[in-house]
């Protein structure tokens, strides 16, 4: 660590509202010692202090990233790649192609995800007869790009016990034709499969993690807030395994861990080993408790208060009000911050008034509780998020994919008041960026070009989808940085470049307030800093 150093000459963004700029600022045991004029800095020099020059580039506090599932990313980049699949039969080939090439041996499990359907030439989902052409002696389970769709091929559903006979379970749908099931599960159907699959080993878990940390320095992510418990398979495991990476120094940006405690057993294990919402170390700290009322939009489960327009459905709840409130407060009593993902406008309503009555039981508590996606919303909502302080956890990038498919599913009216996060700021809401990666990519500059132009990467559409929502570049980043970091309760010492604050930083290759709005996904990161180490 660079225990004692000066940056010089750099076009400083502070993200301080008293002092939005300066040329250089001074580190010290990996805090920010003081942040202003060249001159006044460098009066500062110590002996033997080190003097770095910035040669003109900008700087901006370093990028966290509020939710996102960092292993699940590692783990499927040595995987089958379904991201860029256009057919079935594309799919097909490439998985057979991946048997051959990694000699998968027959009876082992093949599994992926990331395809989206929308793209398919086809137009379809695919079925487990679709997976019997790659194989019928080994297992194969493809999830869709969301999560919250997955395909099985018949090995697979044998495993799992999925027959005719087998009902659908609270909060999941297994699909059907004549009694049989297809193959596609939705949301909680999927765990017939997921509890077959053997859980990954601590080993494993570092392994993997360490092959994609510099993936994430690269894009300037200093903070990852990640939700890997469904990758993981088991809760201690995972915990282990990041203690021991935090433990051997091998943890290069930190991490806080979002964990998916689905049910009152799980919050019940979680606190028999002693974890609850709060710092491990200065790179390590569990966070919040996250659980899931609905799916996606894409699969159209996304929970929504009316039909969707091009399917007779709409949509999943996972919970009942009830089951909802009880697993709040059971989450909160046990020492978590919550947070739940909800897309829908139903679920999203479900959630406000599970977070009204913990509010009401613990009047005097900062709970910060989070809605995490908040797709689609209304006045009516957003005025709720206001009144119970609901931190609003979005996804800038899902702009970019999701434009063409909005009006599609649910008609210009929902359209128009939906991924609105101009109206969040305007109303006054506490709002966080993230990327939800491996869903999108979780290059924040991706998020913040989504942000200011809604365009995806090609420009389109070419002026912006319901552009009055556009962000400015300044608000785009303050959601990155110090949005995140008072989700997570960080905001005195994280998320800006001020005095006394983490030495969290990036050195970007353009000015990211002058370029052409347009231009901001072009922009390259040129080091990373943590605690005013440079790790990239």
């Amino acid at each position: 660590m660079i225990i004692l150093a000066i940056f010089i000459n750099g076009n400083v963004i502070t993200l301080d509202n008293n002092k939005k700029n300066a040329q250089a600022f001074k580190v010290k045991m990996g805090k920010f010692e003081a942040v202003g004029s060249q001159e006044d800095i460098l009066n500062l020099k110590e002996v033997n202090e080190e003097i770095i020059d910035l040669q003109g580039r900008t700087v901006v506090p370093g990028f966290n990233d509020s939710h996102m599932h960092f292993l699940n990313y590692a783990v499927f980049k040595s995987r089958v790649n379904l991201s860029n699949i256009a057919s079935i039969d594309e799919m097909i080939e490439a998985t057979k192609n991946y048997i051959k090439e990694n000699n998968i041996k027959k009876g082992e499990w093949i599994i992926s995800r990331g395809w989206n359907h929308n793209y398919f030439s086809d137009n379809r989902l695919p079925n487990r007869y679709d997976l019997d052409r790659i194989s019928t002696e080994n297992p194969i389970f493809f999830s869709r790009v969301c999560g919250h769709i997955g395909v099985a091929n018949s090995m697979a559903l044998e495993i799992s016990g999925i027959n005719e006979t087998t009902q659908n379970p609270e909060g999941g749908v297994i699909d059907k034709k004549n009694s049989v099931p297809t193959g596609i599960l939705r949301e909680n159907a999927m765990n017939f499969v997921f509890n077959k699959i053997p859980a990954m080993t601590k080993d494993e878990i570092k392994k993997v993690l360490k092959s994609a940390f510099s993936d994430a320095l690269k894009c300037g992510l200093t903070t990852i807030h990640s939700e890997d418990m469904g990758t993981a398979g088991d809760l201690k495991t995972l915990i282990e395994a990041y203690k021991e990476l935090d433990n051997e120094k091998e943890l290069p940006l930190r991490f806080v861990l979002q964990l998916n405690l689905m049910n009152k057993k799980a919050v019940a294990e979680a606190k028999s080993i002693g974890i609850r919402t709060g710092e491990l170390s200065a790179m390590l700290k569990i966070g919040v408790m996250k659980i899931y009322q609905d799916g996606s939009l894409g699969g159209r489960t996304a929970a929504m208060e009316e039909m969707y327009e091009d399917t007779e459905s709409n949509g999943v709840i996972i919970y009942t009000q009830e089951e909802l409130d009880d697993l709040v407060l059971s989450g909160h009593e046990a020492g978590f911050q919550i947070a739940i993902h909800a897309i829908g406008d139903k679920a999203i309503k479900m959630i406000l008034n599970s977070y009204e009555k913990l509010q009401i039981a613990y009047p005097n508590a900062d709970l910060r509780p989070i809605i995490i996606h908040c797709q689609f919303t209304n006045k009516k909502l957003l005025e709720k998020f206001k009144k119970l302080n609901v931190i609003s956890n979005v996804q800038p990038s899902f702009v970019m994919t999701d434009w063409p498919i909005v009006e599609k599913a649910v008609g210009r009216k929902r359209a128009y008041e939906s991924y609105n996060w101009k109206t969040m700021l305007n109303l006054g809401l506490k709002v966080s960026f993230s990327s939800d990666a491996p869903i999108e990519s979780f290059n924040p500059l991706y998020g913040v070009y989504a942000a200011v132009t809604r365009k995806n990467l090609s420009g389109e559409p070419e002026a912006g989808w319901y552009s009055n929502q556009s962000l400015t570049v300044e608000e785009a980043l303050k959601c990155f940085t110090l949005g995140s970091a008072y989700m997570n309760f960080e905001e005195n010492y994280k998320g800006s470049i001020e005095k006394g604050n983490l030495a969290d930083f990036v050195v970007l290759s353009e000015n990211i307030l002058q370029i052409d709005n347009n231009s901001i996904k072009d922009i390259n990161v040129l080091a990373s800093y943590v605690g005013g180490k440079r790790v990239y």
